[in-house]
């Protein structure tokens, strides 16, 4: 199955299997891409002009703002 027409239960799923079932190990390795990811939006901001972003600066997303399902 390709990743756009994947549903989040077998992405949630696959993450676990990933790591034998361990709930905790899942989400410490979520936790720990999220915080890889963040610095790479930190670098990338930081080296691009301002010009070429035309005023847009990458943020950080909390979570709060998204909708329940």
């Amino acid at each position: 199955m390709n990743a756009i027409s994947q549903q989040p239960e077998d992405e949630i799923d696959e993450a676990l299997a990933y790591h034998q079932g361990d709930v905790r190990a899942t989400i410490a390795a979520l936790l720990a891409e999220r915080e890889f990811l963040l610095r790479e939006i930190e670098y990338a901001s930081l080296a691009m002009s301002y010009g070429f972003a035309r005023g847009w600066k990458p943020g950080v997303s909390t979570g709060r703002e998204m909708t329940a399902r």
